[in-house]
């Protein structure tokens, strides 16, 4: 027996409660999501719709330092203090503060990127935490509390790190660099 739908491109059709279970069974198989499309699998009615193409939020392309910049600023935070643990307010006030010194040109990183400093900087150095945690150097272990990882950072490397902080200079940048670029890979 067939109905009329109150939806003008449908029909609905009753079937015995063998046929429903078979037709169940079938929709299972071949990971159906309705009793309609099974219906034209078994017909052989092709019901796939072009898949449409994933819409992504608009990806705001980083508008500040490179990420050596925030990283060095970040690890530096245990440079004399390596057993201390810091929080997310301590590390962030840490970076706005390198990020405003002067280096002997007069700049700032703030000045050459003020706009990034006032909107973004707090949730790029998030990211750049987390990132910093993934590759090993930091953890946080406690809920809001960061601490750099026993041994991360060689002698050597805290050299590297303040000749990044002394040498390169705020300027726009070109060519995007990562901690990982300078310091060795850790396990």
């Amino acid at each position: 027996m067939v109905d009329k739908s109150k939806e003008k491109d449908r029909t609905h059709i009753r079937v015995t409660q063998e046929i429903k279970a078979t037709l169940d069974k079938h929709q299972k198989a071949i990971g159906s999501k309705s009793a309609n499309d099974s219906i034209a699998n078994l017909l052989g009615i092709d019901t796939s719709k072009p898949k449409a193409k994933k819409t992504r939020g608009v990806y705001n392309e980083h508008s500040g330092p490179s990420p050596v910049i925030i990283d060095n600023a970040i690890l530096r935070c245990w440079e004399y203090e390596a057993t201390k643990d810091k929080t997310r307010a301590g590390i962030i006030t840490a970076v706005k503060e390198r990020m405003q010194r002067p280096y002997p040109n007069g700049t700032t990183w703030m000045s050459v990127y003020p706009r990034w400093y006032k909107e973004s900087l707090e949730t790029y150095v998030d990211g750049r935490l987390q990132s910093l945690k993934a590759k090993g150097f930091i953890d946080n272990s406690k809920t809001g509390v960061w601490s750099i990882v026993s041994n991360a950072i060689e002698s050597e490397e805290w050299d590297l790190l303040r000749k990044v902080s002394e040498r390169i200079q705020p300027h726009k940048q070109k060519v995007t660099l990562n901690i990982s670029d300078l310091l060795s890979t850790r396990e």
